[in-house]
């Protein structure tokens, strides 16, 4: 059952709280309207008013009834100014997309034409109402100086302590609601306390990816179908991840156990590098996280190696939905460009690099690509310790060239979010040696990094280099 928590912090499984007297602005919108069947918790969360928070296990609906109830209070509340911020860019415009094709299966007459037409960043509306979408990166500092009646914050666990600091004064003199949603990611920041309602401010809404897929009504957009391949999908993922993940990511449970690799202050400290002209002097070396058709997203990361043996993070390519014979020109042509020292790929078994590892062995590229499986022991310590994969080995290195401030990484979103998005945990069987899990739900760019810092730093690279 879903649960639901009032302002005074009382729980509440059955109706949502009554409008206030600050409500009667928004207007009682009940015509039939065209869009997705909306789940019982969704239909309560749409006619919650106030400052709220949505803490929900992964693919439940979340994003589309944020981008819904914003899109009925852009029409209902003249002049509304809705702020959503994101980490990402393509996450902060996702909220857009789908509030304009509400509106546009809707509403669409009352959306602006000519210069104040839709954007990507910006939808403005005839009654002067509009929602603008703004990437806060790991500061907030893009989102200071503008003034909004609605805070949406997505993915809001994930959000450093200082975007929190500037995007609040946003509502300061509107008296504006926040809205954030996320699933969680340990017991630690501001969207943890407000979960646990700390200071009496927020409805929250307590929502399982079990519960809304074993009640979610049978229809034209959810079939039998969906359902049965849904529950197989939660099924197998219980064998895939361990228990602690698989409440974080699907139960939407705070897990104390489960902790960042990245914090925040190491990620400010050590992206602040800007892509500059390739330098022939260096050594470059790559560092490949392969993706497939679906919407996972793979990343070509590039690190030079200095004299003094520092790295320098100089370009970032993320891509989405290619052909393995595309992932193939892209590492020739990449190639052919920066002429790589060596180049990391995951070759273990059900990834795609296996089958493009093959035919690089017959490219020009075929002395300079490394096999580095994720799942390849690297260490295994006698005794009572643990078992230590590749994979961690990587990542060890990687925090530890932060660390020691032997890496400058890009000033970039994409790469923040990434490694942000990292966690660890101890996984401890009985019979069995511990082992660490590290995990994450936006990773690629960190796998890319990784590989490269894994190849950049082995002790056979003794290559003459020149400092810049």
């Amino acid at each position: 059952m879903e649960k639901y928590k009032t302002s005074n912090g009382t729980e509440n499984t059955d109706q949502p709280r009554q409008p206030s007297d600050r409500d009667s602005t928004y207007g009682d919108d009940r015509q039939e309207v065209k869009g997705l069947n909306l789940d019982k918790w969704q239909q309560d969360f749409l006619d919650w008013k106030g400052h709220s928070v949505l803490c929900t296990g992964r693919q439940v609906g979340k994003t589309y009834i944020h981008s819904r109830k914003a899109a009925e209070r852009l029409i209902n509340q003249r002049d509304c100014r809705i702020i959503v911020v994101s980490l990402t860019e393509d996450q902060a415009q996702l909220i857009i997309i789908m509030t304009l094709t509400y509106l546009e299966q809707n509403h669409r007459k009352m959306i602006a034409k000519g210069k104040r037409s839709p954007t990507k960043n910006r939808i403005q509306l005839t009654n002067g109402s509009q929602i603008l979408a703004r990437p806060v990166g790991n500061t907030g500092d893009s989102v200071r100086g503008f003034t909004g009646d609605v805070l949406i914050i997505d993915e809001s666990s994930r959000m450093p302590e200082s975007m929190f600091t500037a995007a609040k004064p946003t509502l300061l003199t509107t008296g504006g609601e926040i809205w954030q949603c996320s699933t969680p990611a340990g017991k630690q920041g501001y969207f943890y306390e407000s979960f646990i309602n700390k200071h009496n401010r927020y409805s929250v809404f307590h929502i399982s990816s079990e519960d809304v897929i074993a009640n979610r009504q049978i229809s034209d957009t959810w079939t039998m179908k969906q359902r049965t391949e849904a529950l197989r999908l939660l099924d197998e993922e219980k064998h895939d991840m361990t228990e602690l993940q698989y409440g974080q990511e699907y139960l939407g449970l705070f897990q104390e156990e489960l902790q960042r690799l990245f914090p925040d202050y190491l990620i400010e400290r050590r992206c602040k590098m800007k892509r500059k002209p390739i330098n022939p002097h260096l050594m470059h070396f790559c560092g490949v996280d392969l993706a497939r058709m679906g919407d996972d997203e793979g990343t070509y990361e590039v690190l030079d190696r200095l004299e003094n043996k520092k790295l320098k993070h100089v370009e970032s390519i993320i891509t989405k939905k290619q052909l393995t014979t595309q992932t193939y020109d892209r590492l020739i042509r990449l190639d052919s460009v920066w002429n790589f020292k060596q180049i990391g790929i995951d070759v273990g078994s059900g990834t795609m690099g296996v089958g493009i590892f093959d035919f690089l062995l017959r490219s020009p590229v075929k002395r300079k690509i490394v096999d580095l499986d994720n799942k390849k022991r690297s260490l295994d310590y006698r005794g009572d310790i643990q078992v230590r994969l590749l994979k961690e080995d990587m990542y060890s290195n990687l925090l530890m060239l932060m660390e020691r401030g032997d890496i400058d990484l890009l000033d970039d979103d994409e790469v923040k979010v990434s490694l942000a998005s990292v966690q660890w945990q101890y996984v401890r069987k009985e019979g069995q040696k511990t082992k660490i899990k590290i995990f994450g739900s936006y990773t690629h760019v960190v796998e890319g990094l990784i590989r490269a810092a894994w190849l950049a730093t082995q002790k056979h690279i003794n290559t003459k280099i020149h400092y810049v």
